[in-house]
C-alpha cells in the first residue's frame, strides 16, 4: 500500500489576487465631507480679513448681550438738556426730549441685532426644510406647490412686503398658549418670511445635486427612511451654502429692520432700535444735531459690512469651486513670473 503525499493547492499570485478583487469588489463611494467647524474657524483666523470680521462679529454680539447693562441712564428717562452735543456726561449727546442717546443706542443695538438673528434663524429653519422636501420629491406635486409659493413671495419687493406683513400683524402682543410674542419678534418673523425663499432655493438646488451621489443610493438600498436621508445624510452635506447665505441674510435682515422701523412700522416708541433712532433724528439734522444720525448710521453700516465680508470669506473657504479658481489663478501668476 503506497502512501501519497497531498499536493498543496497553488497559491494565487498577487497579480491574480489584485485583478480578481478589482473585478468583484466595488469601491465604496466617497461621501462628501460636512462642514468642520473647528477647522473652519482655524482657517478663518489665519487670514487677516477673516480675523477682523470675526472680531467685529464678536463685538456686535457682546454689544447686544451686555450693552444695555452698561447704559448709564434709563433709555426712556427724560432729561432737562435737549439736543445737547456729546460731552463727558452724555457720550452721544441727548435727543429732542433730553434722553441720553448712548443709553438708547445700547438698548437699540440689542433690539436690532436680536431681530436680525431671529429673522435669519426662522428663515433658515423653515426655508431649508421646505427646500429639502421639495428637492427630494423633484417633479412631484409637493415640489411644485412649495416652489410656486416661494415664487409668489419673491414676486413682491422686500421693502414692500415686510411693511405689509408688519401692518397686518400689528404692534400688539400676540398670545400663543402660554407664550406672548412681542412686536419685535413679530417684526423678526415678518422679515424671516420674506427671506424664506432664498434659503429654500439654495436647499433645493443642493439636495438635487446630492441626490445623484452614490452614498444616497447606498442609503436607500439599505432601507434608509426619508427622514434619515434628509437629516443624517443630506443636511450635513448641504450646510455649507446655507451657512454662507445665513451671514448675508443677517446683514440684510438688520438693514430691513432699520428701514421698517424708520418708516414707523417696526419698533415703536418709547422703544429703541437703530431704525427708530434715525427716525427720531431726521427732523433735527437741519438744526445741527449731527450726533443723532451719526452713531446709528455707523452701527448699521459696520454691521452690514462685517457680515457681508464674513459671508465672502465663508464662501471662499466652503466653496470648492472658489478654491480651485484661486489655485488656478495663483498658479497662472506664478508661471507668468
Amino acid at each position: 500500500m503506497s502512501s501519497t503525499t497531498p499536493t498543496p493547492s497553488p497559491t494565487p499570485s498577487p497579480t491574480a489576487t489584485s485583478s480578481s478583487s478589482s473585478t468583484h469588489v466595488a469601491t465604496a463611494p466617497a461621501i462628501p465631507t460636512p462642514v468642520d467647524e473647528v477647522g473652519l474657524l482655524r482657517r478663518l483666523a489665519s487670514r487677516k480679513l477673516s480675523l477682523v470680521c470675526m472680531i467685529g462679529v464678536a463685538l456686535f454680539l457682546l454689544l447686544a448681550v451686555f450693552g444695555p447693562m452698561l447704559a448709564p441712564y434709563d433709555y426712556t428717562e427724560l432729561g432737562d438738556e435737549s439736543l445737547a452735543a456729546p460731552s463727558a456726561e452724555h457720550w452721544m449727546g441727548t435727543d429732542s426730549v433730553g434722553r441720553d442717546v448712548f443709553s438708547r443706542f445700547l438698548h437699540g443695538s440689542r433690539i436690532s441685532i436680536l431681530v436680525g438673528f431671529i429673522a435669519v434663524v426662522f428663515a433658515l429653519v423653515i426655508g431649508s426644510l421646505l427646500g429639502m422636501l421639495a428637492g427630494m420629491k423633484s417633479g412631484k406635486w409637493r415640489d411644485s406647490v412649495i416652489m410656486r409659493l416661494m415664487d409668489v413671495i419673491l414676486a413682491f419687493p422686500l421693502l414692500v412686503l415686510v411693511p405689509v406683513i408688519t401692518g397686518i400683524l400689528g404692534q400688539r402682543d400676540i398670545s400663543v398658549g402660554p407664550l406672548r410674542i412681542g412686536p419685535s419678534v413679530l417684526v423678526a418673523m415678518a422679515i424671516g418670511i420674506v427671506l424664506i425663499p432664498v434659503f429654500a432655493r439654495i436647499a433645493r438646488a443642493s439636495v438635487l445635486a446630492e441626490m445623484r451621489e452614490e452614498y444616497v443610493t447606498a442609503v436607500k438600498s439599505f432601507g434608509g427612511r426619508n427622514s434619515d436621508i434628509l437629516f443624517r445624510n443630506l443636511l450635513p452635506n448641504i450646510s455649507a451654502p446655507l451657512v454662507v447665505q445665513g451671514a448675508f441674510g443677517l446683514a440684510m435682515a438688520v438693514g430691513v429692520e432699520a428701514s421698517v422701523s424708520f418708516l414707523g412700522l417696526g419698533v415703536q416708541p418709547p422703544g429703541a432700535s437703530w431704525g427708530t433712532l434715525l427716525a427720531d433724528a431726521r427732523q433735527y439734522v437741519t438744526l445741527g444735531a449731527w450726533w443723532l444720525v451719526l452713531f446709528p448710521s455707523i452701527a448699521i453700516a459696520l454691521f452690514v459690512l462685517v457680515f457681508n465680508l464674513l459671508g465672502d470669506q465663508l464662501r471662499d473657504e466652503l466653496d470648492p469651486r472658489a478654491k480651485s479658481t484661486k489655485k488656478k489663478s495663483a498658479t497662472k501668476k506664478g508661471d507668468e513670473k
